[in-house]
């Protein structure tokens, strides 16, 4: 019999509209994968249940779209504590400081050519801009 690897989706993506690719794989994994087991983290308030028993939900706290450190930090602790055999990040946006094995989906390339200011402050912008290009 085939032992079963422990994936991590994290889907905390879903509410948005980028988050139809994280539903539509659930959707067709939890139909199709009965082998290995999946733990997919949500956001505390997002109420998406699975249907398939090797699928299993952590919400956390910790916003999907984050530069404090603390959060980073958090959920790369919690990533940790989990204990997966790879981590499937449906965004570009994942903590730095986790070194397990992952898989990351980039939907488009855009930012890296054509970002601007929202806030208008430009250092921050900078900043935030050179983040980006670190995780690409």
């Amino acid at each position: 019999m085939i032992q079963g690897k422990h994936i991590v989706i994290d889907a905390r993506i879903r509410p948005s509209s980028t988050g139809r690719y994280a539903d539509r794989l659930l959707h067709y994994l939890q139909s199709i994968d009965r082998v290995n087991n999946y733990t997919v983290i949500l956001s505390k308030d997002d109420d998406w249940e699975p249907t398939a028993d090797n699928f299993t939900v952590k919400r956390v706290p910790y916003p999907q779209f984050s530069f404090n450190p603390i959060n980073e930090i958090g959920f790369a602790l919690t990533l940790y504590m989990l204990r997966p055999d790879l981590v499937h990040f449906c965004m570009t946006q994942y903590p730095v400081l986790y070194f397990g094995n992952i898989v990351c989906t980039t939907h488009d390339t855009t930012m890296l050519d054509s970002t601007r200011s929202k806030d208008g402050n430009q250092w921050v912008h900078k900043i935030k801009e050179l983040g980006y290009r670190f995780l690409m």
